[in-house]
C-alpha cells in the first residue's frame, strides 16, 4: 500500500455505484491517475465542490503499484475555475482541454511542460483571453512538447520539400502536402497562407496571456492543421471540439458554409 500527495488537475469524473465516483487526475508528478472517492455523490463534506472539471487541487491516494484505480483520500482545493465555466465558450474550451489532456497524459509518468501548459491556458482563459486563439495555442504547443508538430518544410506524404512562396495545401490528419500527391475521398483541404504562418511564429515566441488574436479566415485553416495532427496521432476524433464549434455558432463540421 503507498499514499501519494500531489497538486493535479480534475479532468473527469464517472458515476461508480451509487455514491462513488471515479476520478481522473492529471498530477504534477505522477501523470494522469484514475482514482474512486468514496461516498463523494452522497456526501459533500470531504470533497465539496473540489471535483468539478480543471479544479486545481492537492489530492492525496492510497492504492497499489500498477493498479488501474486508486483511493482518493483527500483534495484540499488550490484554484477553481467554476465560475469562469459558467460561460459556455469558456466552458466549451475547457472541454477541449480537459480531454486533450487526458489522450495525452501518460498513466505514472510526470509530463511538467503539460502540466504547465494547463496551468498557464487556464490562467489566460480566466483572465479574459479569447477561448478560440487559446486553444489553438494549446494545440501548438501540445504538438510541440511531445514532438509531434507538423513539418512545414516538408510533405507529409512523399516527404518532397514544400514550395515557401505560395500557400501551402493542408489536408485534414495528414498535414502539410505538396501538389503532386493525391487526395482521398472525404479529406478537407485548405490552404497555410502567410498570416496563418505568423501567428503560428507568434505563438511559439509568446506566454498564452499575450496570445495574437486570429483573422477570422485562418481559425479553419489552423483548427484543421493542428487538430488534424493531434487526432491523426490519437487516432480517434476529440467528441469535444462538436460543443465548441457549436458555442462558436460555427456551422456543423462537413457544412459547405
Amino acid at each position: 500500500m503507498i499514499r501519494v500527495e500531489d497538486e493535479a488537475f480534475v479532468l473527469e469524473t464517472h458515476a461508480l455505484g451509487e455514491a462513488d465516483l471515479i476520478v481522473t487526475l492529471f498530477s504534477e508528478q505522477h501523470g494522469k491517475v484514475r482514482a474512486v472517492a468514496r461516498a463523494a455523490r452522497r456526501s459533500r463534506r470531504r470533497f465539496g465542490g473540489k471535483l468539478q472539471p480543471l479544479t486545481r487541487l492537492r489530492a492525496s491516494w492510497t492504492g497499489h503499484a500498477g493498479r488501474d484505480l486508486q483511493r482518493l483520500e483527500g483534495a484540499e482545493l488550490l484554484r477553481s475555475f467554476a465560475e469562469m465555466q459558467a460561460d459556455p465558450l469558456r466552458q466549451a474550451a475547457c472541454a477541449v482541454l480537459a480531454e486533450l489532456t487526458q489522450a495525452f497524459a501518460h498513466e505514472g509518468q510526470a509530463d511538467a511542460d503539460l502540466f504547465r501548459l494547463v496551468a498557464a491556458v487556464l490562467e489566460a482563459l480566466e483572465g479574459g483571453g479569447g477561448p478560440a486563439p487559446l486553444l489553438r495555442y494549446f494545440e501548438y504547443w501540445t504538438l510541440r512538447v511531445h514532438g509531434l508538430l507538423p513539418d512545414f518544410e516538408n510533405c507529409a506524404e512523399c516527404g518532397g520539400p514544400l514550395p515557401g512562396s505560395r500557400p501551402t495545401r493542408v489536408v485534414s490528419r495528414r498535414g502539410p502536402m505538396c501538389e503532386a500527391c493525391p487526395g482521398r475521398p472525404g479529406e478537407r483541404e485548405l490552404r497555410l497562407g502567410e498570416r496563418e504562418r505568423n501567428w503560428l511564429a507568434a505563438v511559439r515566441r509568446c506566454p498564452p496571456a499575450g496570445v495574437p488574436a486570429m483573422e477570422p479566415r485562418s481559425g479553419p485553416v489552423l483548427e484543421l492543421l493542428l487538430r488534424g495532427a493531434l487526432e491523426s496521432f490519437a487516432e480517434r476524433s476529440f467528441r469535444t471540439y462538436r460543443h465548441f464549434r457549436a458555442a462558436l455558432s460555427l456551422p456543423p463540421e462537413g457544412d459547405p458554409r
